[in-house]
């Protein structure tokens, strides 16, 4: 922050102009100023300041010679002087202008990226609106950067290192810096953790029927309170239950199926999912099922729980042998409200929707058109799984992703 003196220099009685200091160097948002007026002879001072040279203002308390302050804008300056011994009675000091640097934009190197398979990924800092954007290898031996100065270069690395890149923004006026931690590992093996480059989130997995799973519930995206419908946006939107943030860290995110397949209608889409994974289909559900033991003359079967003799559902459930791991997320209901999450009340479900609309060629039930999807669905009360295409789309459920062939 640096401090700056503008004088006023009064040559005749009431003929001023501004001698301006270091002219050359850059004013910024945040500095301190101070106006002096010199020679005065006589009258009342109050300097003045304009951000449009049309409206004048008085600054507040501005009655001397001196005057400090600090301008939140570039602006116009001038000091009035009133005296009624002359005609006119007010004169102006010739108005000058102090033109601001802001500061710079404040830098986000993005979310770390631990444990990203191969070599390369694409850093996602922010935008320097204002001022000058610049990458730097802070940590971390073998990498280099596709270009330094963009926001989302490409960044290469060695298998096994750690690396920390700070990203700059810097003008005349000052600079912002944040930091971003990012790992290279060797080709994925179902069963470790995945880390959603989008926003950091680390997911488990486990391989259940030849498929790779996450064994946590997605979590991404902003929340948006039960009463809305989540709408079709550059931003994920997700349900929080009874719109508490807390319960989307533990449970994950709610999502109307539209959302969840980020409005497409394709079978496996990758909708909300991480880069290289996907939303199930009905099929790769039916594909789980089968491998926990469902009989083959039940998978098929619709809006009914099946595989209950065999505890299907039960291995399904948190610390039922599978992986799997869901927990009783519950669910938005079709009116905005919440219902049947874990320990709310003698009973728990939890909801997952496929990627398989309802609609002709389906095999929803004949009475139901595309306003629905299949679901899957576990109860605490009921040890099968069940497949049902009862509620709409409308509805806010959780997602677990699949791993793409």
């Amino acid at each position: 922050m640096k401090n700056n003196t503008f004088k006023l220099l009064i040559a005749l009685i009431f003929i001023l102009n501004f001698n301006f200091v270091a002219m050359s160097q850059d004013y910024c948002i945040g500095d301190n100023f101070t106006l002096q007026a010199t020679n005065y002879v006589a009258g009342t001072v109050q300097w003045q300041y304009s951000y449009d040279d049309v409206s004048w203002h008085d600054f507040d308390n501005a009655n001397s010679l001196t005057y400090y302050f600090v301008p939140d804008a570039s602006m116009y300056v001038r000091l009035q002087i009133y005296d009624t011994s002359c005609i006119p009675e007010y004169y102006y000091a010739e108005k000058q202008y102090i033109e601001l640097t802001p500061q710079p934009t404040v830098a986000d190197a993005g979310y770390d990226q631990l444990g990203v398979v191969g070599t390369s990924t694409v850093l996602e800092a922010n935008q320097a609106e204002i001022g000058i954007g610049f990458w730097t290898i802070e940590e971390g031996q073998g990498g280099s950067l596709s270009d330094p100065n963009i926001p989302n270069a490409t960044f290469t690395g060695l298998i096994g290192e750690t690396y920390t890149l700070s990203w700059q923004i810097f003008n005349s006026c000052g600079s912002t810096e944040d930091f971003v931690k990012i790992s290279f590992v060797s080709n994925f093996t179902c069963g470790q953790d995945i880390v959603d480059s989008r926003d950091g989130q680390t997911y488990p997995t486990v391989s259940i029927g030849g498929k790779c799973w996450l064994a946590k519930n997605m979590n991404i995206g902003t929340m948006v309170f039960g009463t809305e419908n989540q709408t079709n946006t550059e931003t994920i939107q997700k349900y929080c239950y009874a719109n508490d943030e807390n319960n989307c860290n533990t449970y994950g995110g709610l999502y109307q199926w539209n959302m969840a397949m980020q409005f497409s209608t394709s079978e496996g889409v990758q909708g909300i999912c991480p880069e290289g994974w996907h939303i199930p289909t009905d099929n790769e559900f039916k594909q789980l099922e089968l491998a926990l033991g469902m009989p083959s003359g039940e998978v098929d079967i619709i809006n009914s729980f099946r595989g209950s003799a065999q505890n299907v559902g039960g291995q399904m459930k948190e610390g039922g042998g599978s992986g799997f791991e869901a927990l009783f997320a519950g669910a938005r209901n079709g009116g905005g409200g919440f219902m049947f999450l874990q320990g709310s009340g003698s009973t728990e479900f939890t909801y997952f929707w496929t990627s398989n609309q309802c609609g002709e060629g389906s095999e929803c039930t004949a009475n139901y058109d595309e306003m629905y999807a299949i679901r899957r669905c576990l109860n605490n009360g009921n040890q099968g799984s069940g497949r049902f295409d009862t509620f709409p789309k409308t509805y806010g459920y959780s997602i677990r992703c699949v791993k793409n062939n």
